[in-house]
Order: C-alpha cells, then structure tokens, then sequence
C-alpha cells in the first residue's frame, strides 16, 4: 500500500535568511525566511527598521532552525513575532552588530496602566512577583498574585511568561511580561493563561 505523504515546501527548503530587531519598547523580533523570498524579506526588512542576516555557515543554520517561519504580508511587511531575549543576544553577536533598539515615538502608550496604590479588586496578598520568588501555580484554579505563568503576546505572537501582578473582577488579572518589566500590565482572563512546568518557574529569576 502507497501512502501519499504531503510534505510542507517551507519544511524542505533550507531557510536563506533571518529578519531580527527591536521594536519601539525594546522587544527582540525575529524569523526565518526561505531563499525564494530573499528580495520581499529584505524589502519588509527596510520598512520595519530591521536587520537582515543571511544564512552562511552552521551558526547561521542551528539559529534559523530555532526560530518561527516568517511570513510576507501584501503591505510590503512580514511577520516577524517575538524570540527570546538570549536568542536576540546570539543573532546580534553572529551578524557582528550593537544591539540598538529604535527610537520610542512619542505617540507610544503603554497598553494599560498598573492600578493605584490601592491595588485592584480582589488583590491577593503573599509574596511573589518582581521583589519575592515566583509561585507555581498546579492548576488554573490556583493561579493567584506573585505566580510565573504563560499569557499570549497577540495574535500569532507567541507565549511568554508573565506574573500575576494583581487580580480583577470576573477571574481576571493584571500581568507584568517578565522580560519586558518596563511595558505597561496586560489583562488576560484565567483561561486565556497557561501552565508551566514546577521546574521551570523555580529556575526562573524574579526581576530578570
């Protein structure tokens, strides 16, 4: 018996290049592109203010094998979601460049503001968050303030971990993206949350 297997060109085609850079707030970006989009990806490049770096030795190759495909859009731009700040760090270090985040428009807020000092409604009591260790919460029910979880950045962006800063009426809560401490809180309902292993959260730096 034949088995017709459908195979992903994007799984068979080596990756040529890789788009990377900050935003704005300072968030590391960046993915691969194939060989057959090396002129949409660099024009999207020049567009979104990012850097291109094209794949030509092993270390160019094991750092495009770990990040997402990309993705070109009929504006001229590309999908280029968030990485991991010590992948950033790799990719900076292999194209040769200093790691300079674009300049802050001053029209750029803060997607939400932390509450006053009096907190918000429900606002749990413990230690944990950015000055204590972080919780490992065993389930969706024990999600609470000062806890390491994962909440998704936005469509097709990627989950990263963030801690429960304060709680809110109907089981929601206010996150601090743990990489990102300057950005403004995000709200995510509890089933919006995800879990991470014990062992991660325990090896996790509060603060970092």
């Amino acid at each position: 018996m034949t088995l017709n297997t459908a195979i992903s060109p994007a799984a068979t085609i080596p990756p040529s290049l890789i788009l990377f850079g900050r935003d704005e707030r300072h968030r590391p970006h960046a993915s691969r592109f194939a060989a057959g989009e090396k002129a949409e990806a660099e024009r999207a490049a020049g567009l979104m203010g990012m850097h291109v770096l094209e794949i030509s030795d092993d270390t160019h190759q094991s750092l495009a094998a770990g990040l997402p495909q990309g993705r070109l859009f009929g504006s001229g731009k590309a999908f280029v979601p968030f990485v991991k700040g010590e992948v950033f760090d790799r990719l900076i270090a292999a194209a040769g460049l200093p790691d300079v985040a674009p300049p802050v428009r001053a029209a750029g807020k803060a997607a939400s503001a932390p509450p006053g000092s009096g907190g918000a409604a429900g606002d749990a009591s413990g230690s944990g968050g950015p000055g204590g260790r972080f919780k490992a919460p065993a389930d969706w029910p024990g999600i609470e303030r000062g806890c390491l979880v994962l909440a998704c950045a936005g469509p097709q962006e990627g989950w990263f971990e963030a801690i429960i800063m304060y709680t809110k009426a109907d089981d929601a809560f206010e996150l601090q993206w743990r990489d990102w401490p300057d950005d403004g809180l995000i709200t995510r309902h509890r089933s919006e949350l995800g879990l991470l292993p014990p062992g991660a959260v325990q090896s996790a730096k509060p603060g970092a």
